[in-house]
């Protein structure tokens, strides 16, 4: 009985000592992390035009975070593949934020063209570059809808014009911005026919697009080659683990099969960067 208290005391105590340094780690940590995640995400929300608390994304963000790491526990990977998983699954929303940033100014970038000729439209009617903006906000859906009536509002509210197109160009970091507020401020420096400015680089902006939109058209079954080609290893791995699970445990819990898993994917990603590398064609 002795014996046992001698092992088990210390090792209680050594699991307390850990326990605390933990808390006091998470602790002190926590508020630094929760006010840098405030402050990133709350930029990436209102550019995304997204009106969701920080603070809820932030709960649900630890909540994914836990059960994923609960439910590898679970499985059988161990404190290593639960921590792994958890640190993935707390990088969820950012991704999930940049993927709809990036979809929002797609989104933009489509609709570049029709604002440049209905803007043009109204210009030539004699309506002033603000009042042709203003109308076209208003018949045109988001987000060139929203994007210009905070621009617009931005100059009632005392910014200059270029501080404005300066803004929409912070907001929607995109060539094409670049090129429409360029032509903007050239135009109201110097003067000129806008609307045919206007014009002629909505008319190029949309065969522009046409011809990307055709080029993915014929690139589209390499792309889904390289998926096809970067899944099937994943695929035929799950199902080696269940025909032959004691055989494929090898790979996770050996060093040879880590190393093995590791030099896999380094050479998936390469694959898969070089296949995108091939198919991406500047226009």
């Amino acid at each position: 009985m002795s014996a046992t208290l001698q092992v088990v005391l210390p090792a209680a105590g050594a699991a307390a000592i850990g326990f605390y340094l933990v808390f006091i780690t998470v602790a002190r940590l926590a508020p630094a992390y929760r006010a840098r995640f405030d402050a990133s995400v709350s930029r990436q929300l209102a550019r995304a035009y997204l009106y969701v608390s920080p603070q809820r994304l932030l709960a649900l963000n630890l909540g994914t975070a836990a059960c994923v790491a609960l439910g590898v526990l679970l499985l059988g990977g161990g404190l290593p593949g639960a921590a792994l998983a958890a640190l993935a699954s707390g990088m969820l929303p950012r991704l999930l934020l940049g993927w709809l940033r990036r979809r929002r100014a797609h989104a933009f970038r489509l609709q570049l063209s029709d604002l440049m000729m209905l803007a043009a439209g109204g210009m030539r009617a004699g309506l002033g570059l603000t009042q042709a903006l203003g109308q076209t906000a208003a018949e045109m859906d988001a987000p060139a809808r929203q994007e210009i009536d905070l621009m617009l509002r931005e100059q009632r509210l005392g910014a200059s014009f270029d501080e404005a197109l300066t803004g929409l160009e912070r907001r929607m970091p995109l060539e094409e911005t670049a090129l429409l507020c360029a032509a903007m401020r050239i135009s109201r420096a110097t003067g000129g026919n806008l609307a045919e400015t206007l014009e002629s680089l909505g008319d190029a902006m949309r065969r522009k697009v046409a011809i990307e939109g055709k080029i993915r058209a014929l690139t589209a079954q390499g792309r889904l080659q390289g998926w096809a080609m970067g899944l099937l290893p994943v695929l035929c791995a799950g199902l080696l683990w269940l025909v032959e699970p004691t055989a494929m445990s090898a790979l996770f819990t050996t060093g040879y099969g880590l190393a093995t898993c590791a030099v896999v994917v380094v050479m998936q990603l390469l694959g898969l960067y070089f296949m995108r590398r091939v198919m991406r064609i500047d226009v």
